[in-house]
């Protein structure tokens, strides 16, 4: 594979991820605190590399690179895609977006970067969706059957929940995390800054996504682990998704914080009286 030669594998990683349940041939959407890895001989692109090393040639690696490039953050950088770097993300996620071969969607907001067989396919052609929703990367891994890997953090990481709030159907992921954010994106083409509307369709709070644990734990559907130094999880994104939306259909509410404070859950909520549903 075109730069899997750049970093070098590390092999107690390497057997922690195969212990964990990872398998060539994965398409795995990779969440990740390198600090929690504890790898003090090692460094993040070593890390990579031995994560495309444990999905194999026929295997995929994908990680989220958002930059949140909202028109209505003061100090937002518009987006390019070739040189905004992610906010808040992690240095493996950066490290996977500047990696040898490693390609990027053109979400404005919500991109993510890509290494592998299905890289393409997963980054191509994402201008103007939803960066979590319809026609998003995560629909994409979703159809390949991705797998799911926390590497050192929980599911109030896992932007697939996000995906799985769209895929429920329920009228509210119209409502964005913060309304002043806007509902367009600032894009930097040909060496000038354009606004561009967005899908409406919008992620919102994550504070509460731990409650999805428990209730995937109970049909077997997160595998535990410890890789290296990181306690980890392992879930595939059918059984991810597919589980949260029977829930939802029952308890629309039960994503959402109790935060007094938090602006998306409260308007969420108020969205969802104001239909009957809860």
């Amino acid at each position: 594979m075109a730069g899997s030669n750049f970093g070098r594998v590390i092999p107690r990683m390497l057997d922690d991820l195969r212990k964990t349940g990872v398998r060539e041939g994965d398409c795995l959407i990779v969440h990740s605190s390198f600090k929690a890895l504890g790898l003090s001989d090692a460094l993040p692109v070593d890390a990579v590399r031995t994560l495309i090393e444990a999905v194999g040639e026929d295997g995929t690696i994908m990680t989220p690179t958002f930059t949140y490039s909202y028109s209505g953050i003061w100090n937002v950088k518009p987006f390019n895609p070739q040189i905004t770097p992610g906010r808040f993300m992690g240095v493996l996620s950066e490290t996977l977006r500047l990696y040898p071969g490693a390609l990027r969607s053109a979400s404005p907001t919500y991109s993510v970067a890509a290494y592998g067989k299905y890289a393409g396919q997963i980054t191509d052609g994402k201008e103007k969706c939803g960066g979590l929703g319809v026609g998003s990367s995560y629909e994409e891994a979703y159809n390949l059957g991705a797998r799911i890997l926390l590497l050192g953090v929980g599911n109030n990481r896992n932007s697939m929940i996000h995906y799985a709030e769209v895929a429920s159907g329920l009228p509210y992921t119209d409502i964005p995390f913060r309304e002043f954010w806007g509902r367009s994106a600032l894009v930097e083409r040909d060496g000038e800054v354009v606004e561009v509307p967005l899908a409406d369709e919008f992620p919102g709070c994550s504070a509460n996504f731990g409650v999805v644990d428990g209730y995937l734990e109970e049909s077997g559907g997160i595998t535990r682990g410890k890789v290296c130094d990181a306690d980890s999880m392992l879930m595939d994104s059918h059984d991810l998704v597919d589980a949260i939306v029977k829930r939802l259909h029952t308890e629309p509410s039960w994503l959402f914080c109790d935060a007094l404070v938090c602006e998306p859950c409260h308007l969420r909520k108020r969205r969802l009286r104001e239909k009957g549903l809860i």
